[in-house]
């Protein structure tokens, strides 16, 4: 059945820039629409757009930007506004299989994972990893991840691994599993970017031989960052939101 829509409003959406060296402007005004007796829509005067009409669009088009906020599980970290993210979240040192592929001389096995601090970002993944078995604070100095599959940007490889189709919050679970359950194949930047001695290899072989029993992260390079600002990196600086 098709149903009549009719035209009642317009947004008209403005660039420029100030006299300061790039120092962009954006400018959005709503304008009410008139139909004359001809039935020709005629634009009327306008008027800045305020908060409550951004309100009233995002619950007609978008509902879940601006949904109410229950309850917040402690693991997530920060999130920006939409589907492709950033997602932060954490992910505590756990005992649980890890998985190789038949490239690597590893068998797979259960072993102690350190603690993880996880980035989703536009259907990407990124790793760092945390000493702290707690929530981590901004201060919190950040780690190499010591895995296969990671380029020296942090990139996860998730090859044909199932991921999410976002990267909202309750996504946060569907991302953790991508990673925990997929299976690490191949080196992707040289063992010393991670590792202060050794090879990746050989810290995992150590792993699950069951001899270690916590997890060495006295081995792993500094990340060069902490939490605060790799916030500010991914731009969701606390200080602006």
């Amino acid at each position: 059945m098709v149903q009549t829509l009719n035209l009642n409003a317009a947004l008209l959406y403005y660039t420029g820039r100030d006299s300061l060296p790039s120092e962009a402007i954006h400018y959005w005004q709503i304008h009410p629409i008139e139909i004359s007796e001809n039935g020709i829509p005629l634009l009327k005067e306008g008027r800045p757009v305020e908060m409550k009409d951004l309100e009233s669009l995002c619950r007609a088009t978008a509902p879940d930007l601006i949904r109410n906020i229950g309850w917040i599980d402690p693991m997530l970290l920060a999130y920006g506004v939409g589907s492709e993210g950033p997602l932060v979240f954490f992910r505590p040192q756990v005992r649980r299989p890890i998985y190789f592929g038949r490239q690597i001389s590893l068998k797979s096995g259960v072993v102690l994972w350190p603690s993880l601090v996880l980035v989703a970002f536009s259907r990407r993944l990124y790793v760092f990893v945390t000493e702290t078995p707690l929530r981590p604070a901004l201060s919190t100095s950040l780690l190499m991840p010591p895995f296969l599959n990671v380029n020296a940007n942090h990139e996860v490889c998730l090859g044909s691994s199932r991921i999410p189709g976002g990267c909202r919050p309750q996504e946060m679970e569907a991302w953790t599993e991508a990673f925990y359950t997929s299976a690490f194949t191949h080196t992707n930047a040289p063992d010393n970017h991670f590792l202060k001695k050794g090879t990746i290899v050989q810290l995992w072989e150590a792993q699950l031989s069951g001899k270690r029993k916590r997890f060495p992260y006295h081995f792993l390079n500094p990340a060069g960052i902490n939490l605060r600002q790799l916030l500010r990196r991914i731009g969701l600086d606390e200080c602006k939101r």
